[in-house]
């Protein structure tokens, strides 16, 4: 249908274009989807927009399968519409969302909007009249003569129309109805107009992709609110692990405590009994009671022994690194347990890196670390045997760089192996397979190790042997002496 005045007919097809080019800015600004929706409505009524004498918007209920009447409006004065549009605009270029949020829902709130449609609500299925059928049927319909057309339109919501005339417009994306869109129009000759049903087609895209990203929107938020929830309780259950592992470890190192200083006790009271007795009834001799006090003097130091290493690995002391030469550190160790080795018949066999450089490490606590691996090898090997310790280096290479690497230290006896059942434990405090041991040892080892930057392994074979390997780091060209860490336990 053409208009009589060509310049009208300009005129009009130029604010419908603005219109749509005024939608599609909006679509990118950040406001909510309802307000999105209340200004494509209101560019519908406006004379600034579509002119229609009244809009309506339906939406689908997906789970459901209903179409649900959503909000209706119109006509807008033009003061009305200038102050929605001029809001969007403020809104694009000011700063501060929440201001700038709160004065759009403040400026929407005063046009004149109507929820009666609110009360339509049927389902899809049945497809009974319009705009239901439009939703079927996925394409624009327009009905010129309402009055004689009424059957074509679904009684419930041919209450709400007003006007001779209107048009049902799809809002579909991806083959998905998601709404419709109602228009009301009193001149008929814009109701046969095939452009301006194009346009409106156009139009109603453009609604359903707000309403399409709002869905996106929502789903994504629910997924962030519940992953959120997720963490939280998985973070809430990690404490509460690590918590209940605290206490079994304090339970653990507490019954070990218990249980070493507890037989040294006993034999320190026996002792001092005997001892008390044998001085009142005067038949001790001098011999007698340095026997006695040699006891107690011996659980004297095996329980001091207890509670220093217990200390030792629970408040590990602060290291200072200093450039040290880690092969005059083991030889040094050798030399405090030489003579024993050679008492038990035990050698000690050197296999050192003589390219590896001097390393960062705390001499006196490396040296406490070394001696109790050996001590433990020693024991390891009652009726002699051999005890390699060998060292070597490698840098790492990246992309032709070479950066610096680790260093390994290996100690392999000859002695009777570990259980395999025992292999998991040797790290626990107080663990020990051994009559006279502590079992804090290996512990104090890893201890001192980790606060290097390190690691400690072990493999072993029963009835053939152990290895216990400290890989360390190298250290940088950069690095100076004064470098301090700080111990895991303290």
């Amino acid at each position: 249908m053409e208009y009589k005045d060509p310049i009208e007919r300009l005129s009009r097809s130029n604010r419908e274009l603005l219109a749509l080019y005024d939608i599609n800015r909006l679509l990118q600004t950040p406001i909510s989807t309802e307000e999105k929706l209340y200004i494509i409505l209101t560019s519908l009524t406006s004379d600034e927009g579509f002119g229609f004498s009244r809009a309506h918007l339906l939406l689908t209920n997906q789970q459901r399968n209903l179409l649900e009447g959503w909000l209706s409006v119109g006509p807008l004065t033009g003061e009305q519409t200038r102050e929605i549009w001029d809001g969007v605009s403020a809104f694009e270029h000011e700063n501060g969302n929440e201001h700038k949020t709160a004065h759009m829902a403040e400026t929407l709130d005063r046009a004149p909007f109507e929820y009666g449609i609110r009360s339509f609500m049927e389902p899809i299925k049945r497809g009974r009249g319009h705009p239901v059928q439009t939703a079927v049927s996925r394409r624009p319909k327009s009905i010129v003569d309402l009055p004689s057309c009424k059957d074509q339109v679904h009684p419930d919501f041919l209450e709400l129309i007003s006007c001779p005339h209107i048009t049902f417009i799809p809002l579909v994306f991806r083959d998905k109805v998601l709404g419709i869109m109602a228009v009301e129009e009193h001149a008929p000759d814009r109701a046969q107009d095939d452009n301006l049903l194009r346009t409106l087609s156009i139009y109603g895209n453009l609604a359903a992709i707000a309403l399409e990203n709002a869905e996106l929107t929502r789903n994504l938020e629910e997924k962030v609110e519940t992953q959120e929830r997720m963490n939280m309780e998985l973070q809430e259950a990690q404490s509460r692990i690590l918590h209940l592992d605290r206490l079994s470890s304090m339970g653990a190192v507490a019954a070990g405590v218990a249980h070493e200083i507890k037989n040294p006790l006993n034999s320190l009271i026996i002792n001092l009994d005997l001892l008390k007795s044998e001085i009142m009834d005067g038949g001790c001799g001098k011999k007698e009671q340095l026997r006695l006090a040699g006891v107690l003097e011996k659980e004297a130091v095996r329980i001091n022994r207890t509670m220093t290493e217990f200390l030792s690995y629970t408040k590990s002391p602060k290291i200072c690194l200093e450039r040290t030469d880690l092969h005059g550190v083991i030889d040094l160790v050798l030399s405090l347990v030489e003579c024993q080795g050679k008492t038990t018949g035990i050698e000690f066999v050197r296999d050192y890196d003589t390219e590896m450089s001097d390393l960062m490490i705390d001499e006196n606590r490396m040296k406490q670390a070394i001696l109790n691996i050996v001590i433990n090898a020693m024991q390891a090997m009652p009726d002699g045997g051999s005890l390699k310790i060998k060292t070597s280096g490698r840098k790492k290479k990246t992309n032709g760089t070479t950066k610096p690497g680790e260093v390994n230290v290996e100690f392999t006896d000859t002695g009777c192996g570990i259980p395999s059942k025992s292999m998991w434990k040797l790290f626990d405090p107080f663990y020990t397979t051994k009559d006279e041991g502590t079992g804090m040892g290996l512990p104090i080892v890893d201890s001192i190790i980790r606060q290097h930057g390190g690691k400690v392994g072990i493999d072993s074979v029963r009835g053939k042997g152990t290895t216990v390997t400290l890989t360390l780091p190298m250290p940088d060209q950069d690095e100076r002496c004064n470098m301090a860490l700080f111990g895991e336990h303290g």
